[in-house]
């Protein structure tokens, strides 16, 4: 747990009493969470950043930047403010103080002014309630072109770039972090590339420079020239970032061949390779669909020949793009597959021929029953099909359950599908057609219907296996219709850690299954959950997956404060306030449970939600199962994942 904590320091200005033996021209540390004994840890870090404590009378802003495996983050204040306190630190480690918890603490006031000279350590959990919302304005569409101009100069590497402070410096930041955190996810070469940053700096402290990526910004700082080369790159990477965040930069990474890349600067010349020329002065913001060739005569014809379905779908995925078979995990180069067609009479599939005189009407209904077959099936005995549809709109967005044995993430699978079958997705918007019909009448028939219709317990998921359970293609939440693939992971230590790394590598989204019947003061928490988490953590893509936590099996506690509160309370609606507020109260619940183990997704993820469900509601045997609330923690991921792109999505999660 101390590693999870920072320590913080306070100085002020004019203040004649001492913390240690460091005089400094009237600027002292007068309370510390560090030993006041420990004079040379207090020196070290008070040499380290006393260049920035000030930056200059009478300046006050941020500064955070990373000096290997420690981070510090400064708040000045003007002297002569009434706590009279210049300059308030945070500091520790830098995989626990990052430029994403900075930007989010950058107008919080960690402490008052009467603090005692020996000030506590921070929690960083501890002010998740606090912590600010940039992402929205960060994505808005007046610092798309702005953001073109720090892009093109922040790509040409580490180094130090200096533009003029306005009103959106932190929203510009909380951007930049997203994008370079997504093209540098994995790399070894990442933290040099991980932004730091210094606000309302004045001309004296331009002396120094931290190590690494470090942006300053800076009252009366010219507007810096565009680095040329990069303007195409740059002007690419923030149109995706605008329209579709950082769920589009991931896509953009997969598509273009970015993760096969060792590092950032490889990355960096890729996008630069492949950038063509535009006008930055005016974004090209066309929305003609480009021209689609004639399918030909041959054999196996790729979908990339076959036109939009009718009615204003969306084409199909383009040739190059990539998009993760569930069967296999492996990585398919979608557009160029050929197609496919189940006859019934051969009882197998054979490839469609269709002629060239096929009018747009009929391709579009061949489409509907068509599949393409997976050219790496991996591990598995037989080759394997996938429809047509399930990569038809880009990459699907992937889901999948982790939780104990006994946690009901099967059951509450179960129920999800369940409630998508009856349509309850329309009550949000949205509506929900089966990627592969044989699949989902399979998943009907053995798990929803025993579950609902003769009230039988479903048989847990094999040990070490990551089950694809079901997919639909959700319209109506974003610009295009996009597929949703659900997987069941297995639960215990998840013994094929193999298989769970590679579905972890594809997973946009978790659903992290807590049971409350095995809660209690100084527990380890779910094995299922300590494994998936540092998995990602190794693999570095623990700040692009989001999570929801499900407090399942909640009937059993309807009794108790707040659960009574949120069974009550299943309006089909998404609201951002009321997600966080269900949050906040599922946290201090887990808490007050001694279940502190079980919040870890939320502090450790980069978007994430508690909730409240009940997969099987009470009497399950008696009654039939009643399942309360099971969308939410879904509805949630969508949003969190960019399924759902309405203005009120942007705060879930934070």
């Amino acid at each position: 747990m101390a590693n999870s904590l920072l320590h913080q320091t306070q100085y002020r200005w004019g203040t004649t009493g001492r913390l240690g033996e460091m005089p400094k021209a009237g600027l002292w540390p007068v309370a510390s969470s560090l030993d006041p004994s420990a004079t040379a840890e207090l020196s070290r870090w008070h040499d380290r950043i006393e260049p920035w404590l000030r930056g200059g009378e009478p300046d006050s802003g941020c500064f955070y930047a990373a000096f290997g495996a420690e981070a510090v983050l400064i708040r000045r204040a003007r002297p002569g403010l009434e706590d009279s306190t210049t300059a308030h630190l945070l500091f520790g480690s830098a995989g626990v103080l990052t430029p994403r918890l900075a930007l989010e603490l950058h107008d919080w006031t960690w402490a008052s002014a009467d603090l005692p000279s020996r000030a506590p350590m921070v929690n960083p959990s501890a002010l998740i309630p606090h912590r600010t919302n940039l992402g929205r304005q960060a994505r808005s569409a007046a610092l798309e072109r702005p953001l073109v101009v720090l892009l093109s100069l922040v790509l040409d590497g580490p180094r130090l770039v200096e533009a003029p402070m306005t009103g959106d410096t932190m929203a510009f930041l909380w951007a930049l972090d997203d994008i370079l955190t997504v093209l540098g996810s994995g790399l070894g070469d990442w933290p040099a590339w991980s932004p730091g940053f210094e606000t309302s700096a004045e001309q004296r402290t331009r002396r120094v420079q931290p190590p690494g990526m470090f942006l300053r910004f800076g009252h009366g700082t010219a507007e810096p020239p565009p680095r040329d080369a990069n303007l195409p790159a740059a002007v690419d990477l923030a149109r995706l970032y605008a329209r579709g965040g950082t769920n589009a930069l991931r896509e953009l990474r997969n598509t273009a061949g970015l993760a096969e890349l060792e590092t950032m600067a490889a990355r960096v010349a890729r996008l630069v390779e492949a950038a063509g020329p535009v006008a930055v002065a005016a974004p090209n913001t066309s929305t003609e669909p480009a021209e689609t060739a004639e399918p030909s005569a041959q054999t196996g014809v790729p979908m990339s020949a076959m036109t939009s379905p009718p009615g204003g779908g969306s084409p199909p995925a383009g040739a190059g793009e990539q998009v993760s078979c569930p069967i296999c995990l492996g990585r398919l180069d979608w557009g160029e597959l050929p197609l496919y067609t189940f006859d019934q009479g051969l009882a197998q599939y054979i490839e469609l021929s269709p002629p060239p005189s096929t009018t747009p009407e009929q391709r579009a209904r061949l489409m509907r029953t068509a599949a393409v077959r997976c050219p790496n099936p991996g591990n598995t005995t037989e080759p394997h099909y996938l429809p047509a549809g399930y990569g038809q709109y880009g990459a699907p967005a992937v889901y999948g359950f982790i939780g104990a044995t006994t946690s009901g993430k099967t059951h509450l699978a179960a129920a999800m599908v369940a409630a998508i079958e009856r349509g309850a997705l329309s009550a949000y918007g949205l509506t929900a057609q089966p990627v592969d019909l044989d699949r989902h009448h399979a998943f009907l028939r053995d798990m929803v219907h025993p579950l609902f219709s003769e009230s039988a317990w479903l048989a847990p998921t094999r040990e070490g296996e990551v089950a694809f359970a079901d997919a639909f293609v959700v319209s109506g939440g974003t610009a295009r219709p996009r597929a949703m693939a659900l997987f069941d992971v297995a639960g215990g230590e998840l013994g094929n850690v193999g298989d769970a790394k590679r579905f972890l590598d594809i997973a946009d989204g978790l659903v992290f299954v807590a049971d409350p019947t095995r809660f209690g003061s100084g527990s380890l928490g779910d094995p299922a959950f300590n494994t998936v988490l540092s998995l990602l953590r190794s693999s570095g893509r623990l700040a692009h997956v989001s999570a929801a936590i499900a407090l399942n099996k909640a009937d059993l506690y309807k009794f108790d404060d707040p659960i009574a509160h949120w069974l009550s309370r299943d309006s089909a609606e998404l609201d951002a306030a009321e997600v966080l507020a269900e949050s906040a109260d599922v946290f201090a619940y887990l808490h007050q449970r001694g279940a502190e183990a079980w919040t870890r997704p939320y502090l450790e993820c980069e978007r994430a939600t508690l909730h409240v469900v009940s997969a099987t509601g009470t009497d399950a045997i008696e009654r039939g199962a009643r399942p309360l609330r099971v969308l939410r923690p879904l509805v949630a991921l969508m949003a969190m994942t960019g399924l759902l792109t309405s203005a009120e999505t942007r705060d879930v999660g934070i």
